[in-house]
């Protein structure tokens, strides 16, 4: 696939014109990682922007004792890091792929330096980054006003969105597989509770709904439960 095509179908480049987008291809790196590679650590310069095409990238963040909290968990058509990178500061948090992964990176200086003469390409970075911060307010206010299941079914139900796949499970139902690896450590960190917590819910869920978890992720077999657990604050 050429640069050009893989930026128009990120949802950022999709409506701009062709020959718009040309001269900003020209700058675009494409970097493909494997399951575990790191993208960046905690602390490194930010100067490239990073759009995911394909695959999967956890942000964490080192505790002073040895362990990581996860900050977000990110797939196709999102653009990883941005803040740092238009900010000119050091990466808040490192990045790995959970999958194998294809990016297109673009340096900075390149990239602000072609979008000047582009006002379409500005209105659409922006409308991206705003997009971001409204995601960021709208954690914070889940975690703020609601309850550790609640935050659990907004946070499958965010996964089904973003990465899930629907597909028939061996009784011929429709259900939605998430293909994450994550560890009940992880849950745990994305909806602010204790492992011990998640533990309880996930296995609680495993037997009764509407979420079991297999060896390649998790798969949701009851939807509309889901949504009603999640709807509870709304």
């Amino acid at each position: 696939m050429e640069k050009i095509d893989a930026l128009q179908e990120l949802t950022l480049f999709h409506d701009i014109p062709r020959q718009v987008l040309e001269p900003l291809a020209t700058y675009f790196i494409p970097k493909r990682y494997e399951r575990g590679d790191r993208l960046w650590r905690e602390g490194a310069d930010a100067c490239n922007f990073t759009f995911l095409v394909e695959g999967r990238v956890k942000v964490v963040k080192y505790l002073n004792d040895g362990g990581e909290t996860i900050i977000g968990v990110f797939g196709p058509d999102e653009v990883v890091g941005q803040l740092a990178v238009y900010k000119e500061i050091a990466y808040p948090a490192s990045a790995y792929a959970l999958d194998d992964t294809f990016t297109l990176e673009i340096h900075r200086n390149h990239f602000l330096a072609t979008i000047h003469d582009y006002p379409e390409l500005v209105d659409g970075m922006l409308q991206n980054m705003m997009r971001r911060n409204h995601e960021l307010v709208r954690r914070l206010h889940e975690l703020s006003v609601s309850n550790a299941e609640q935050r659990l079914a907004m946070l499958f139900l965010k996964f089904a969105e973003s990465v899930g796949r629907r597909v028939k499970n061996d009784e011929g139902q429709m259900v939605v597989h998430i293909d994450l690896p994550l560890t009940r450590s992880d849950i745990a960190d994305l909806i602010n509770v204790r492992v011990e917590t998640a533990i309880r819910f996930m296995s609680r869920w495993n037997k009764e709904g509407p979420v079991r978890t297999d060896d390649r992720g998790f798969t949701i077999t009851d939807q509309p439960r889901l949504q009603e657990l999640a709807m509870a604050i709304r």
